[in-house]
């Protein structure tokens, strides 16, 4: 019997989370879109889209799997150049 009462009370608050999920607004009555047109927050948006000092070919990262890496692979020769002692030789 408890098992049941459990369960049930369990249904209701599901269904009383989806009811409240789909009877939320999308936007708080009190929103102030006012920032989106300040003049800093604009000037801050046209900098961060104009490229940096560096020129394009210095500005790109190398990665390899995701991970940051060397062009020129120096770290995979200096990790080759110690023993593997899972690897027979």
């Amino acid at each position: 019997m408890l098992c049941w009462i459990v369960i049930g009370l369990y249904v209701i608050c599901q269904v009383f989370l989806v009811w409240a999920v789909y009877t939320a607004p999308l936007m708080p009555d009190d929103y102030d879109p006012s920032w989106e047109k300040d003049p800093e927050v604009l000037d801050f948006l046209e900098r961060a889209d104009k490229p940096g000092a560096l020129n394009e070919e210095d500005d790109k990262v190398f990665t390899v799997g995701g991970l940051t890496n060397d062009k020129d692979k120096s770290f995979s020769e200096f990790q080759k150049k110690y023993p593997r002692p899972w690897k027979k030789h």
